[in-house]
């Protein structure tokens, strides 16, 4: 089968010039993120180029020229602020979308298919966390619900969700386990029951540092009380947090002492930013690693722990670091992993030259697809682009490679 073009090569012009400029330039990055991450918040055309101009200011010439012309001109007599509203609308809207399978459960499972098609598995997140009501949680489990029950009326495959514990339940607090319970143990066991009676996965998310603690917790004692026997579940380990190795061992401990193995999707991590910031206002320890060769050097570990208790587990290496995952297929061979007990994982939308790399050397490659409307989505493409913006990311590499061939 013909590879299909990178689809962020496919992107308009102007939306990979903006992905130029958040790699190119951190001040021009951070302003970008910020202001992206505001938008859709802001009701009117009007306090849309307010906050352009007042992020933006024209005076510091950090915008490019045509940019900065089309905010001096806007008023009645030239360009409206509707336009200029709309076109920003436009642009941060499709730049999402390279990165979202889809805003509704049609186009998202159109394009699922088509990557099925191409040999890809998937796994589905419904992007929205740290719900702020009961009805809101509610909601997100009936999508859920929906989602499983629409599977396999659209697809040979099996349900297979990605979901974090904090969309299920609010409060979601450390403080409060019990009333954390309380909420989520009918919401998410009606979750995972749905999803095995269709022979499908769920795999439960992590998110700060600060509710990590609690979605193991209630992970594991969900597993234990009602599903003590099922194995088709997963969790996530982040390498960048520093306790990450002791925390792998505890949970290595649980799932050979259940008997009955989990898979362990091992990433890097996406709170990075936030997980800084917030240590340095309270003055707390960092958690995570403050250089990408200790968090590299983290993710080599914890892959070969994890490897070395294949037996007990089932694994998920998530990372489009090209030498991590060599440094995975590696340990696998060195130690006789079965293929069936391990995959790559990737980003929709991220990396397809790496994913069609993979999946050449016939190793199972599983694409985490975001699935949600554009206002929880903008939340994620921050992180996104604030995760893979330095020069040595794939998204980096992959906007160089489309410059050499325009040229």
């Amino acid at each position: 089968m013909e590879e299909a073009i990178p689809r962020i090569q496919q992107a308009h012009r102007w939306e990979m010039q903006i992905l130029r400029w958040c790699m190119s330039d951190a001040a021009l990055r951070t302003q970008i993120l910020r202001f992206i991450d505001c938008l859709p918040a802001l009701e009117s055309p009007r306090e849309v180029v307010q906050h352009l101009k007042e992020y933006f200011p024209l005076r510091s010439g950090v915008l490019p020229l045509p940019l900065r012309l089309g905010l001096a001109a806007t008023s009645p007599r030239l360009i409206t602020a509707g336009a200029v509203a709309s076109a920003t609308r436009h642009t941060v809207s499709t730049m999402a979308r390279l990165f979202l399978a889809g805003a509704d459960l049609k186009e998202a499972f159109g394009r699922i298919g088509q990557l099925e098609g191409q040999g890809f598995q998937v796994s589905v997140d419904l992007l929205g966390e740290a719900t702020t009501s009961q009805a809101e949680a509610q909601r997100y489990t009936q999508r859920y619900l929906e989602i499983i029950r629409e599977w396999r009326s659209h697809l040979s495959s099996t349900p297979h969700l990605s979901l974090k514990l904090s969309s299920l339940a609010f409060p979601f607090e450390p403080v409060d386990p019990e009333g954390a319970w309380r909420q989520i143990r009918p919401r998410f066991s009606r979750i995972l029951q749905a999803a095995f009676e269709q022979g499908g996965f769920v795999n439960v998310d992590m998110e700060q540092v600060a509710l990590r603690d609690l979605t193991l917790t209630l992970t594991q004692r969900t597993l234990d009380e009602q599903f003590p026997g099922e194995s088709r579940v997963g969790v996530v380990i982040q390498a960048y947090l520093k306790d990450s190795e002791e925390v792998t061992r505890g949970l290595i401990r649980w799932v050979i002492s259940r008997k009955a193995p989990v898979t362990v999707r091992l990433v890097r991590g996406a709170y990075w930013d936030s997980e800084v910031i917030r240590s340095r206002q309270l003055g707390w320890p960092c958690p995570v690693y403050t250089e990408k060769a200790e968090t590299d050097a983290s993710f080599d570990r914890l892959t070969d722990l994890l490897f070395e208790h294949h037996d007990h587990l089932r694994i998920a290496v998530a990372t489009h670091n090209l030498r991590s995952i060599a440094h995975a297929i590696a340990k696998a061979q060195e130690l006789r992993a079965p293929q069936s007990h391990w995959e790559a994982q990737l980003l929709y939308g991220m990396g397809e030259a790496i994913q069609w790399a993979i999946h050449r050397h016939r190793i199972p490659v599983r694409i985490y697809t975001p699935v949600g409307e554009l206002i929880p989505g903008m939340a994620y493409l921050v992180r996104r682009i604030l995760e893979n913006s330095s020069h040595n990311s794939f998204l980096a590499a992959n906007l160089l490679e489309h410059e050499r061939a325009a040229h």
